[in-house]
């Protein structure tokens, strides 16, 4: 077993205390949390027990916050599936982390990831209509058939 001494000043004098004694009294003297006879609840308890009593105006708060988010208690509910399928990303500060969820599901929205942002349909068009550009632009040829013969031939290619 080991045995530490700190150097402490008390009442300006200078003295050495065992530190393990030293430790216990500064942190029984500043300690901000009284831990006796508290047990943290398991992870998926505090994320059940967070989403399950979100008030009601902290909803509210977040949808003037995040306009573009139309159903913001579903983005919640898509916020605790993450959490709980990735217990080794856990988080402490769930309602920063709803902040930033429903930030980045704004965020989405703008880009036009969400389905209900814009048209499917006219982006495939759009889609095929560059294809089809591109093969147009891309599928002419460059040398006549004749010089195309020629460059064989010189190449060795053809007799």
């Amino acid at each position: 077993m080991m045995f530490h001494e700190i150097r402490v000043r008390q009442n300006g004098e200078e003295k050495w205390v065992s530190a393990e004694k030293w430790f216990n009294y500064m942190l029984k003297e500043y300690s901000r949390i009284n831990y006796k006879g508290k047990m943290i609840d398991p992870y998926e308890d505090r994320v059940n027990k967070f989403f399950d009593n979100v008030p009601e105006d902290l909803i509210k708060m977040w949808a003037r916050a995040h306009p573009n988010v139309s159903d913001i208690k579903a983005e919640l509910e898509k916020a605790r599936a993450w959490l709980l399928s990735n217990r080794s990303k856990a988080k402490k500060d769930f309602k920063r982390f709803c902040n930033n969820w429903l930030a980045s599901s704004k965020s989405l929205a703008y880009s036009g990831a969400n389905e209900s942002s814009y048209d499917s349909d006219a982006r495939v068009e759009r889609q095929i209509k560059k294809q089809k550009q591109y093969y147009e632009e891309n599928s002419e040829d460059v040398a006549s058939e004749e010089e195309i013969q020629d460059i064989l031939k010189k190449g060795g290619w053809i007799k």
